[in-house]
């Protein structure tokens, strides 16, 4: 009867797992390796049950989609064989699209998630990863929190390489980051050539030398206070850098590939748009922790995107949120001035994008 069971699990298209009461997989199905490998875990839903006796069921279904997903076109490197599995963890969309791009267009297979708890969960519910990029600053989770959490997991899923990112240009990140458990650090936004080599370098980093660098003794902490850390700079009040970057959009066309580039663009402008309303609305609501998180993300994509004016006034105005003491008056005004750049910014993107397009239909 027993074997029976079983193979009714084995057959069904559900995924089905059995954990113990220290949530540890007793027993999965093949559809549940499946769908949590290979699907992004909001657009799946979980039905658990909790066992007398201790532990729990888990059955996981696909999320009903109002239209199925556009087919995505690979190179043939990502055709031949999956090379191992990346989980991209960022709040933005349009980062985790860049990123997806690249290391898609390599073979890897890429799961992806917008914060830090939802890494946790993907890993106790079993996604068997070969790393993790992690963005250093998330909602709910930090990349460093989570981090921690994960290093102080039991079993070898403590041992995944971690890669953080940030859009911090300082060395005192790289070595808060380091203590935290991160593996290597790269600076936003990401370059093609480092992130591969970076990964390549770590999922064939034999077991037994991962083991031994993490028993290293950590560096000593760094004593400096929160400002410090983050590097305190001349704060302009008018950006006088070019609104676009050209060597920057160049270079995303070259690492994500045209059709990869252009899509991430339209995500990062519906992002920026529904992103400059949620500072608008904080600013007149006095809601100055919601325009700092909103801001240094902005910071973030702007600086992938190549809008260099828009990347370097959000770093000044987020330099003054992080001091001791914050300025309110002058801290609301750079926000202001942010929302009144940004659709200059925004509409500089789009019309280079478009001139990009009408290039390559010229040439057809």
């Amino acid at each position: 009867m027993n074997n029976q069971i079983i193979e009714a699990l084995a057959q069904t298209q559900a995924g089905i797992a059995l954990f113990d009461a220290d949530e540890r997989i007793v027993y999965a199905n093949p559809a549940w390796e499946q769908l949590i490998t290979g699907v992004a875990e909001e657009d799946l839903l979980f039905n658990e049950t909790e066992l007398p006796e201790g532990g729990m069921i888990s059955v996981c279904f696909v999320k009903p989609q109002a239209a199925p997903p556009p087919t995505m076109r690979l190179n043939d490197s990502a055709n031949d064989s999956n090379i191992g599995t990346v989980i991209i963890a960022d709040d933005s969309e349009s980062n985790r699209m860049v990123a997806r791009r690249i290391l898609q267009s390599e073979g890897y297979t890429i799961v992806e998630a917008s914060n830090g708890q939802t890494v946790l969960n993907m890993l106790r519910r079993g996604v068997a990863a070969d790393l993790i990029l992690m963005d250093v600053e998330m909602p709910d989770m930090d990349g460093l929190h989570t981090t921690r959490r994960i290093r102080h997991m039991q079993g070898p899923v403590s041992h995944t390489p971690i890669i953080a990112l940030s859009a911090h240009q300082s060395r005192d990140w790289n070595v808060i980051a380091r203590q935290s458990g991160v593996d290597e650090f790269i600076n936003k936004p990401i370059q093609r050539g480092p992130l591969l080599e970076t990964i390549r370098d770590l999922i064939t980093r034999a077991p037994l030398d991962k083991l031994k660098q993490n028993n290293l003794p950590s560096p000593p902490p760094v004593l400096r206070s929160k400002s410090a850390r983050l590097g305190k700079r001349m704060r302009p009040e008018t950006p006088t850098s070019p609104v676009l970057d050209i060597r920057v959009l160049e270079q995303l066309y070259n690492d994500a590939g045209d059709e990869g580039a252009r899509c991430g663009i339209d995500i990062f402008i519906n992002e920026t748009e529904s992103r400059l309303v949620k500072i608008d609305k904080a600013l007149s609501e006095d809601d100055l922790s919601t325009v700092r998180s909103e801001v240094h993300v902005l910071k973030s994509t702007s600086g992938t995107f190549g809008l260099r004016q828009l990347s370097e006034l959000c770093a000044t105005t987020q330099t003054i949120f992080d001091e001791d003491e914050i300025d309110e008056g002058h801290v609301t005004a750079l926000s202001r001035q942010v929302v009144q750049l940004a659709p200059t910014a925004l509409t500089a993107l789009n019309l280079y994008r478009r001139s990009r397009s009408w290039g390559d239909d010229a040439r057809a």
